[in-house]
C-alpha cells in the first residue's frame, strides 16, 4: 500500500508537468523566492533517490541528495527519472530495517534506526508537502494550468473533508 501511495503522489506530479511548457517549468517564481517550480521537483526526485540508495546501502541520508541540475533544466528528463523511480518502489519489500543518516549542519553523525515502510511514509508526506508549495505558485503565476482541485492536499484532509 505503501507503495502504492507514493506512486499515486509521484504520477500526480508527473501528470502536472505534462501540462507545463518549458517556461512554466524553468521561471523563477516570485511566489518561491525567485525559485522555479523545477528545483521543487529536483528537490522530490532526490529525496526519493536517496531513499532508493539507502535501501541499496542500508542508509538513507536526503542532506546527501546529488542536486542534478538537468532535472532543474529539462522536463522530459525529469518525468523519465520520476517513471524510474516509480518502477524501483514496486519492487522493493518494505520492512528492510535502514540508518537515517543526518548531521544538522555540524560534523557530528546521528544514525537513527528506521524502516523502508517509515520512509515510505515521510516521502508521501513530503511529496504532497511540494506539490501543495507547486499549487500555490502555479496559482499565482500561471492561472491558466489547470491543476486537479486534490493536487498537493494530505490524505488526511481529503478523508476529513469527505467524513464531514
Amino acid at each position: 500500500m505503501l507503495q502504492q501511495t507514493n506512486v499515486e503522489v509521484l504520477s500526480q506530479l508527473s501528470d502536472l508537468l505534462i501540462k507545463l511548457d518549458e517556461n512554466q517549468y524553468k521561471q523563477p517564481l516570485k511566489t518561491l523566492h525567485q525559485h522555479a517550480i523545477s528545483q521543487h521537483v529536483r528537490h522530490i526526485i532526490e529525496f526519493y533517490q536517496c531513499l532508493l540508495k539507502g535501501y541499496v546501502t542500508g542508509e538513507v541520508n536526503y542532506d546527501a541528495r546529488e542536486r542534478k541540475l538537468r532535472i532543474e533544466q529539462d522536463k522530459d528528463f525529469a518525468l523519465q527519472v520520476i517513471a524510474t523511480i516509480i518502477g524501483k518502489l514496486t519492487l522493493w519489500e518494505t520492512d528492510k530495517p535502514l540508518q537515517l543518516v543526518s548531521h544538522y549542519g555540524t560534523n557530528d553523525r546521528l544514525a537513527t534506526p528506521t524502516h523502508f515502510s517509515r520512509e515510505l511514509v515521510y516521502l508521501i508526506e513530503h511529496t504532497i508537502h511540494h506539490l501543495a508549495i507547486i499549487k500555490i505558485a502555479l496559482n499565482e503565476a500561471f492561472p491558466s494550468v489547470d491543476i486537479p482541485e486534490n493536487f498537493g492536499v494530505a490524505y488526511s484532509t481529503l478523508a476529513y473533508k469527505a467524513n464531514k
